[in-house]
């Protein structure tokens, strides 16, 4: 199980919070930056859901303190949103924000729950995004799509159309990086997000299976054997998302990346 850190004043914004997860992780409520910060440094916090103006003005410059002592923190801000703000709202995409939730407008229980899927996926897509700094920018951003909306149903020309290039040009580029094709690049990032939710000893392997939009758990558990010859029990005892980015690693022709990965941060 997962702690989640908040700093929410308003009441109903903590109990959404509360009622979205589920008890799948553990909310520990904070009164102040400070205590945010601190539980960070205290706990093992993998998520922060926070109000950025609970100090009355918007709080970045906290924000880049948690990316900085925190890099793999995920941040999800949760604010009302108003006219005056819209600015600073513009603005939080470049401070390091991972999602944004607006009070009364997209925070309903599936609202939030998916805003902290899909920001804990770009915390898993970050395990790739400097280790393939090398490669071709589309290819690149294609490996990054899969991960970051491992949770949606994406297609191949989907996968195409979000790098705004033809399906036959994102053939040729991910053929040119010795990559899979696209749909079995799209099996791969559903792979690595179902590990990361494997970190999660209370997540079973069928409702990860549902989450992610397998099948079946049958289909789930098959495709973890073809792909990286483990079972999802396995994939969780070898170190979860770590453990599948380096399989991909190696299944695309880049070991040493998959042994700078775990040596770097061992499972």
């Amino acid at each position: 199980m997962g702690v989640i850190a908040t700093l929410l004043p308003l009441d109903r914004c903590l109990q959404r919070v509360h009622g979205a997860v589920r008890g799948q992780h553990t909310v520990t409520p904070c009164r102040g930056w400070d205590e945010l910060i601190a539980a960070c440094g205290r706990e093992p916090v993998h998520l922060a859901v926070f109000d950025l103006y609970a100090d009355g003005a918007a709080s970045f410059e906290r924000v880049r303190q948690l990316r900085t002592r925190f890099p793999r923190l995920t941040l999800i801000a949760y604010v009302v949103a108003t006219p005056q703000r819209a600015r600073d709202l513009f603005d939080a995409g470049r401070a390091g924000l991972d999602g944004l939730l607006l009070v009364d407008l997209d925070d309903s229980p599936q609202a939030v729950r998916a805003v902290v899927e899909q920001a804990e996926a770009r915390g898993v897509a970050a395990l790739l995004r400097h280790r393939l700094a090398a490669i071709d920018s589309a290819a690149r951003d294609a490996i990054l799509i899969v991960i970051t909306r491992a949770h949606m149903r994406l297609t191949s020309h989907r996968l195409a159309e979000t790098l705004s290039i033809s399906k036959t040009t994102l053939l040729e580029k991910l053929r040119l990086e010795r990559l899979p094709a696209p749909q079995k690049l799209i099996g791969w990032g559903r792979l690595i997000v179902a590990g990361q939710m494997l970190d999660d000893p209370k997540r079973s392997a069928d409702g990860i299976a549902r989450a992610l939009d397998f099948p079946s758990g049958s289909a789930f558990r098959n495709m973890c054997q073809r792909y990286v010859g483990a079972t999802p029990l396995e994939i969780r005892e070898r170190g979860g998302a770590r453990f599948v980015t380096a399989q991909f690693l190696r299944a695309i022709g880049r070991a040493e990346l998959a042994h700078g990965l775990e040596e770097q941060d061992p499972a």
